[in-house]
């Protein structure tokens, strides 16, 4: 018996080997091969789990293989070459590609450019971590801001209704006070002096007690009235330090000259003098130094100030006017002028000044002293 053809079967009988014709013209491939291979196994199985009558099986009609003929298609069917097409074969691979690279981590904005240098030499890792860390303190870093800031809010509407509540105690008080003054005196007319409230207290006991109880309250109400008053006064000197701080600072911009300690110095000695031959007095300059008073703008002397001011303004504007006049150029004594020379200055003259103003008159007027010139 040829191994390569024959299989032994129980019992010593030979089997029939029976081939599958390949397709009439064409070649048969791997892929055809190994369909015709399982077509051959389903049909094998069903031939095997068919009822067993007696008779025995007749072999397909199709195609017989033997075991090590199956064994070489299955092995050509599962094991394609390397290099062998996939369409051909069948078989689909996947192409192995690389893996993409992540995206850089960002160091946290917050941080120096040294820091972020340091940053970027550091493992993924350890930056996925301290990245990580950053986020989650500047989360809790803005839940603690929102959560100051709502306090904060709070706080202020709290104290601006208590300022409120207390401004308008404050302005009640001296109301109350002289209500309670009115009763006192209402009720007790006979006591006028240290003497009639002895003469109470051995003669009307019960009265007596109702009198104190008033004068008690009166007292209660005048010590109200003169902190209201101390505060009131310690609010306004407060103000009045930032309001001159404020205006010391806008005027060291207006006049710089000023920033110098011993020119102010000087300036407000002589203000001091202009200001008491307007008719201030000391006592007044001191109030209104103090903010205790208020000064209109209707008052006389304000109104002299602001003459005065005006003056000045126009004495300079004046001056500035003249000094823009032609003036003819100086000549020794005895000389002669020479022709043209006091012309020429007045030319002159006009074309500084319509290069200072730039208007038509002082075109027009240097345009006809040029045509004089040219004549």
């Amino acid at each position: 018996m040829d191994p390569t053809n024959e299989a032994a079967l129980p019992g010593g009988a030979p089997t029939d080997i029976v081939q599958v014709p390949p397709p009439v013209g064409e070649a048969i491939s791997t892929r055809d091969a190994a369909r015709a291979l399982a077509s051959f196994r389903l049909k094998q199985r069903a031939g095997e789990s068919a009822p067993d009558d007696g008779r025995p099986a007749e072999p397909s009609a199709d195609a017989a293989v033997t075991p090590d003929s199956s064994a070489q298609a299955r092995a050509q069917a599962d094991a394609a070459p390397p290099d062998a097409d996939p369409e051909a074969t069948g078989a689909t691979t996947a192409r192995a590609e690389p893996p993409a690279e992540p995206a850089p981590i960002e160091p946290p904005r917050s941080w120096t450019k040294e820091a972020r240098e340091r940053f970027a030499s550091l493992p993924r890792e350890t930056q996925e971590y301290l990245a990580q860390r950053e986020q989650e303190r500047d989360r809790e870093l803005r839940r603690t801001q929102n959560e100051a800031a709502e306090q904060r809010q709070g706080l202020e509407a709290e104290r601006q209704k208590a300022e409120q509540v207390r401004a308008q105690y404050e302005a009640a008080l001296p109301d109350m006070l002289g209500t309670l003054q009115r009763e006192q005196a209402s009720a007790f007319p006979d006591v006028k002096s240290v003497i009639d409230v002895e003469r109470l207290a051995r003669e009307d006991w019960p009265r007596y007690v109702a009198w104190d109880a008033q004068q008690k309250r009166i007292a209660s109400a005048q010590q109200e009235v003169a902190s209201a008053g101390l505060r009131q006064e310690q609010d306004r000197q407060i103000r009045l330090a930032e309001y001159s701080q404020r205006e010391l600072g806008l005027m060291s911009e207006k006049a710089p000259e000023l920033a110098d300690p011993a020119q102010r110095a000087r300036f407000e000695h002589a203000a001091v003098g202009v200001l008491r031959d307007l008719g201030f007095s000391d006592h007044e300059l001191l109030a209104l130094h103090m903010g205790r008073t208020d000064l209109s703008l209707h008052d006389h002397r304000v109104q002299l100030l602001i003459r005065e001011g005006v003056r000045f303004r126009d004495a300079q504007k004046a001056a500035r006017q003249a000094s823009l006049k032609p003036v003819p150029p100086v000549q020794r004594p005895g000389v002669a002028p020479q022709r043209g020379a006091a012309h020429d200055a007045v030319v002159q003259n006009l074309t500084k000044r319509l290069d200072q103003t730039g208007t038509l008159k002082d075109a027009a007027r240097l345009l006809a002293e040029r045509r004089k010139a040219a004549r």
